[in-house]
């Protein structure tokens, strides 16, 4: 396995940030639900180099991320519709539309399910990554992927409502799926519903909201303040909405 290692920071991390980014490191290289770790990996690598993609960085500058044509730069293990959609979830998803995700879901290399663990895998691996680069230190080396198979288990509550991807409905339509994954929460903001269609990366995402943030379950209280933080609310929350708009961020 390998180890989180932020020893050659000169700022001190918590030991709950540190736990929570081993158990991101490891989720980056284990069997998902559509995907096995070997495939998990290839992603979270072609997620890194997208950053560096000459294609990529045209097609930002571009007036339509679409009218731009080329080979990306990175590893290329996995299939060319494959990449294309993570090296554009990575630098350009701002302009992405539903008439691409459409597009990319019903052709020969995705679907919906193997579309939202992509999401996750990236979204994981950028935090993990920046991470790193604030305090000083170099990105994590992946684990070896796991070669175990996918358990390729879909919730069956699951549907297109609000979102392009299908989720799990609130309850009572949710049923068992809805409370075994948000528990008791009275409200659960669309961006925690977003990766719902694959359970295991919801997970994922609760645990880092804790010490990152806050648990999921109390955005929605202002009123919330989590323990022992130097930021106190409204700096948590201006630090956050900026992040968000250099972002680019829907939500």
């Amino acid at each position: 396995m390998t180890q989180i290692d932020y020893s050659a920071s000169a700022y001190p991390v918590r030991p709950d940030l540190i736990d929570v980014h081993q158990q991101l490191l490891d989720h980056l290289s284990a069997s998902g639900t559509w995907w096995s770790g070997e495939e998990r990996r290839a992603i979270a690598e072609e997620a890194r180099a997208a950053r560096d993609c000459a294609l990529c960085a045209d097609r930002k500058q571009a007036l339509s991320p679409f009218s731009i044509e080329g080979e990306h730069d990175g590893p290329g293990t996995l299939a060319p519709g494959i990449v294309d959609v993570v090296h554009r979830i990575v630098t350009d998803p701002g302009r992405l539309a539903k008439s691409w995700y459409d597009q990319v879901v019903t052709g020969p290399d995705l679907d919906p399910e193997r579309y939202v663990e992509i999401v996750g895998v990236t979204v994981f691996l950028n935090a993990l990554d920046v991470f790193a680069r604030a305090i000083g230190v170099d990105s994590q080396t992946l684990a070896v992927g796991s070669t175990a198979s996918p358990n390729r288990k879909r919730p069956e509550t699951a549907r297109t409502d609000a979102a392009w991807v299908p989720q799990i409905p609130p309850a009572p339509e949710g049923g068992d799926e809805w409370t075994g994954l948000y528990a008791d929460a009275e409200f659960v903001p669309q961006i925690g519903r977003a990766l719902s269609l694959v359970p295991a990366e919801v997970r994922m995402m609760q645990a880092m909201s804790g010490p990152h943030y806050m648990p999921l379950g109390h955005v929605s209280n202002p009123a919330h303040v989590e323990p022992d933080r130097v930021l106190d609310r409204l700096q948590l929350e201006l630090i956050a909405s900026r992040v968000s708009a250099i972002n680019e961020c829907f939500y």
